[in-house]
C-alpha cells in the first residue's frame, strides 16, 4: 500500500480511509474494469439459440465469440496485467468462476441446440465444455499476465492466441462431427 501511495503522491493513511487493504482496493478496481466483461458473458446467458435459423446458429460457431472478447480486453491490458501480477488470487478466482460458469453454460445450450438439429451427430458432456471453457480462461490470463503484453496484446501472442483458438474449433468441429450425417460419418 506504501508503495501504491507513493507512486500516486499520496500517503498510505489516505488510501486506508477508503480501502482497508489491497484486497479491497482491487475488488473495486476489478468491478470496473470487468464490469465490461461481465455485461457481453452475460448478454450471452440470454440468447436463445432455439430461435436461430440452422445458418444463424453456424454462424455462432465461427464469429469467434472468444477472439472478440480477447479483443475486448486490449483497451484495458495494462490494468489487467496489473491485476493479475499483483493479485493474491481473491479477484481471478471470482471472475474465472463467473465467465467459467457463464461461458460454459452458453456452450452447453449451443452444442446441445446444435445435436437437437441434427447439425452435429455427437454431444460434449458438460464436463469436457467446462474444461475448453477453464482451457480458454487460462489462455487469456497466460497472455495477459506475460510481460511483454503489459502495455497490449504484443502481434506474436495475437497469432498464437488465434492458432490456438482455430485449434479448438477444428477439433470442436471434429469431435461434434458438425455436418456429417449418420451415414458418413466415419469418410
Amino acid at each position: 500500500m506504501r508503495k501504491i501511495a507513493a507512486r500516486v503522491g499520496i500517503t498510505a493513511g489516505a488510501i486506508y480511509k477508503h480501502f482497508s487493504g489491497k484486497e479491497e482496493m482491487f475488488d473495486e478496481i476489478f468491478e470496473e474494469s470487468g464490469r465490461k466483461l461481465m455485461e457481453v458473458t452475460e448478454s450471452m446467458i440470454g440468447i436463445d439459440f432455439t430461435a436461430m435459423s440452422d445458418d444463424e446458429l453456424l454462424n455462432v460457431l465461427y464469429s469467434r465469440v472468444s477472439v472478440q472478447i480477447f479483443d475486448m480486453l486490449e483497451g484495458d491490458m495494462q490494468l489487467f496485467h496489473m491485476l493479475l501480477k499483483n493479485d493474491s488470487g481473491k479477484c481471478l478466482e471470482k471472475f474465472r468462476s463467473i465467465y467459467i460458469e457463464r461461458s460454459a453454460g452458453f456452450a452447453i445450450k449451443y452444442y446441445d441446440e446444435l445435436y437437437k438439429r441434427g447439425i452435429a451427430t455427437r454431444k460434449l458432456s458438460e464436463r469436457t465444455v467446462y474444461m475448453l471453457s477453464l482451457a480458454e480462461f487460462s489462455m487469456v490470463c497466460e497472455i495477459i499476465a506475460d510481460d511483454t503484453c503489459q502495455s497490449g496484446i504484443t502481434p506474436e501472442m495475437k497469432i498464437a492466441f488465434m492458432e490456438a483458438m482455430n485449434v479448438l474449433l477444428h477439433g470442436i468441429e471434429a469431435e461434434l462431427q458438425i455436418g456429417k450425417t449418420p451415414d458418413n460419418q466415419d469418410k
